[in-house]
């Protein structure tokens, strides 16, 4: 028995050093091709306090990586990294920052392949020259296949050094050829021209499939849509996706789909063993957590170093001391963009109760989801760095005096732009859908009365979603109390410090 039992052991061996031996013959021979995947990226710094993410120790992964495959490890970012960021909305040299930390960084990290994630495309009218900045500083190449620049009547691919954006690449080590294409979700802007995403994706891989061994997707679409791409694209391998910030895999049929988290709490490994002769890969993905047990690849860690003294420099001019703790969640605050644009939250109800309680004797607060930029859920103990993440942008808040004709249209206004920058978070208000009507301070809302309302500055532009008619010149404004620049209430991310750290 015993000798039996040496024979299978002595057996198991051999046949475990065989498939060791044959794996590592496959790698050797290039037909492994391996790809270190992120998205949604916004900070450069380890975030929970150094606990988690850091874009030096995604560095040191990729080096590590690249140490032993260097012609078959890729590095790609599935979109969002511009925008939103802290440092992004602070100056430097005179001008705002808007991403350029996010480019250096990423350069330096050793970042090859990204597409556009719908961030991307912030800073109202001058999206187009900061997104052009930040394409001419990067070394690293863009791809979209679904995105074009709107100039005039007529459009044009994005450009790089004159080159235009190319709609998908070829990854080829000398053994094995890989295609990839790069698809992003539609943008309502101006200078953009957006086709539709799955009939792009149809052409982009009938093109690559016959030149490839295999082909790949770079995307940055809601997991529905990357899993509608794979049931109509059951050829595609892997899709490499991004805009959904948790960690999340799916094989539909036999196409894979992974995200890692955002922020670069995580990233994903994935090794293909490709098969020219089948045209197929096996695809093994690991998700990997960065936190500090992962080394800081050192070059990158001094960039992030020079950024983050820059940007602390800044907070002192705006008299903000980042690392003051402030509060501690009784329930994880909810700042992602599909929660504050579609639905309130314990993130929302604080900030709208802070700014009501800013102004005593007020009748309601209302502000827009789209001010709130974290894209993250925090939850522990916040810091006047985590304040500043929400809330970015700043700006001051004002009491107006409005008509309750004039509140019945921008509640509804706010109301109807679910899912839009416009969606209006209030205190003091509701809506009540069995009889289809808004009470304010759990009394129906009175066209006739005149009453005051706290919001940010911004919705009094008249450059929200919805809200072009919310303007100073509107005959159902009757007056505005706008606080002076040494009034706290002249940031709201002031207001909300002093509301959280209430005893």
């Amino acid at each position: 028995m015993k000798a039996h039992r040496r024979y299978n052991m002595n057996k198991w061996k051999l046949l475990s050093t065989g498939i060791l031996f044959a794996f590592l013959t496959s790698c050797q021979s290039g037909r492994t091709i391996t790809f270190l995947h992120i998205n949604d990226v916004y900070e450069i710094a380890p975030l929970d306090h150094g606990k988690s993410g850091g874009m030096a120790r995604v560095a040191h992964v990729n080096q590590q990586l690249r140490r032993k495959h260097p012609e078959s490890t890729f590095f790609v970012h599935s979109g969002d990294f511009l925008s939103p960021s802290v440092i992004g909305t602070l100056r430097h040299e005179g001008e705002r920052i808007r991403g350029k930390q996010m480019v250096e960084v990423m350069n330096s990290a050793g970042v090859e392949y990204v597409t556009f994630g719908n961030h991307e495309f912030d800073y109202d009218e001058e999206a187009p020259i900061v997104l052009n900045k930040r394409i001419e500083e990067s070394r690293f190449r863009w791809v979209i296949a679904n995105m074009q620049l709107q100039k005039g009547d007529q459009t044009v691919p994005f450009s790089k050094d004159g080159a235009a954006f190319p709609t998908s690449v070829i990854l080829d080590n000398g053994k094995v050829r890989v295609g990839m294409f790069a698809l992003c979700l539609p943008v309502q802007k101006d200078f953009v021209a957006v086709s539709d995403p799955f009939e792009v994706a149809r052409r982009e891989y009938e093109d690559l499939k016959n030149r490839c061994d295999v082909v790949v997707a770079l995307t940055h679409l809601e997991m529905a849509d990357d899993r509608r791409l794979a049931e109509q694209l059951p050829g595609l391998t892997l899709i490499m996706g991004g805009h959904d910030h948790d960690h999340m895999k799916e094989k539909v049929g036999p196409v894979t789909i992974a995200k890692a988290d955002a922020n670069a709490k995580t990233v994903y490994i994935h090794q293909l063993r490709v098969n020219p002769k089948q045209k197929r890969a096996r695809v093994k993905s690991v998700l990997k957590t960065i936190d500090s047990s992962v080394p800081e690849e050192p070059r990158t860690a001094a960039l992030v170093s020079k950024w983050q003294q820059i940007a602390a420099q800044s907070f002192q001019e705006l008299g903000f001391a980042p690392d003051e703790i402030v509060y501690t969640t009784q329930v994880p605050w909810d700042g992602r963009e599909a929660t504050v644009r579609s639905e309130h939250s314990a993130l929302t109800s604080a900030i709208a109760s802070s700014m009501y309680e800013a102004f005593p004797g007020s009748d309601l607060a209302l502000f827009n989801g789209g001010s709130v930029r974290v894209d993250d859920v925090l939850e522990g103990t916040i810091s006047q760095y985590d304040i500043v993440r929400i809330l970015p942008f700043g700006g001051g808040i004002s009491q107006v005096l409005m008509t309750g004709e004039l509140l019945q249209q921008v509640l509804e206004a706010g109301r109807n732009s679910r899912g839009n920058g416009g969606f209006l978070h209030h205190h003091n208000a509701s809506y009540d859908e069995r009889t289809g009507t808004w009470q304010v301070a759990g009394v129906p809302l009175d066209r006739q009365r005149t009453y005051k309302v706290v919001l940010p500055d911004f919705l009094m532009t008249g450059k929200e979603y919805g809200l072009s008619f919310l303007l100073p010149s509107h005959p159902g404004v009757e007056g505005i109390v706008t606080p002076t620049k040494e009034d706290p209430r002249s940031d709201i991310r002031n207001v909300f410090i002093v509301y959280l750290k209430k005893p």
